[in-house]
């Protein structure tokens, strides 16, 4: 069957009005914008990044362009680049190439316990602990190896818990969050975030899935601190600035 453009705008508001039924607090439904600009589809160097980090990412192409987009924007600011819940090293490599690309000077650590999620809760309905555990951080040093980028440096263990001292002295422009629950959201962005220089970004993966309403919940709570301007992306990011 084809469809005119015409014929897919007119189902959207069917799929846009449906309510899910999930097992969650949150109210949800499908989210379906209108917006038909895409740039990532006209950026020939993010899609044969993308191509290439893609068998090790469970984070789609819309999230992983807003990353690639704001490397570029808060490398200048001076600072490292700091990702926690890497998995198989997919956006943290990507992020390390696009910086590379730019030759900016920032390092990007990656920082896992490679064991699977840590610090689950009640507040965390969809995680246990343990989940995502299928990687090690050997496998994200061959992908940074097969991308050539000397600017990766991993930190195995929970963190800050146990790497966060070696950092310590870091500045940071920006910090991509992507540990699914609450407290270990929670203690990431307290240790990070007076280390952000002023222009830096902090991105929540986590925020608004279903099954991560802790992550939600912790940005909702902070979304009033000082210093800080927090906004929700339509494609499950949560990106916040820090401006004083």
């Amino acid at each position: 069957m084809t469809l005119t453009p015409q014929d897919v705008f007119n189902a959207l508001p069917i799929v846009r009005d449906a309510r899910l039924a999930l097992s969650t607090a949150m109210p949800c439904s499908v989210v379906v914008p209108f917006a038909t600009y895409s740039p990532w589809l006209g950026d020939a160097e993010f899609q044969a990044t993308y191509e290439a980090i893609r068998p090790n990412s469970l984070v789609d192409q819309y999230r992983c362009y807003e990353l690639w987009r704001l490397v570029e924007q808060t490398v200048r600011l001076g600072g490292d680049i700091l990702e926690v819940g890497v998995w198989r090293g997919g956006t943290g490599c990507l992020m390390a190439a696009r910086a590379k690309a730019l030759r900016a000077p920032a390092t990007v650590y990656l920082c896992d316990t490679f064991k699977g999620v840590v610090k689950a809760g009640d507040k965390d309905p969809g995680y246990k602990g343990g989940e995502h555990a299928d990687t090690s951080a050997d496998m994200v040093g061959a992908l940074a190896a097969r991308l050539m980028l000397p600017n990766v440096r991993i930190l195995e263990g929970v963190f800050p818990d146990d790497t966060g001292d070696e950092l310590a002295a870091h500045s940071f422009a920006l910090c991509h969050i992507d540990v699914d629950v609450y407290k270990s959201a929670r203690a990431v962005v307290e240790w990070v975030w007076p280390r952000l220089v002023v222009g830096g970004v902090v991105v929540y993966d986590d925020y608004g899935f279903a099954g991560c309403d802790g992550v939600t919940q912790l940005v909702n709570e902070r979304a009033g601190q000082s210093g800080a301007l927090t906004l929700h992306n339509l494609n499950g990011h949560a990106v916040v600035v820090k401006f004083a």
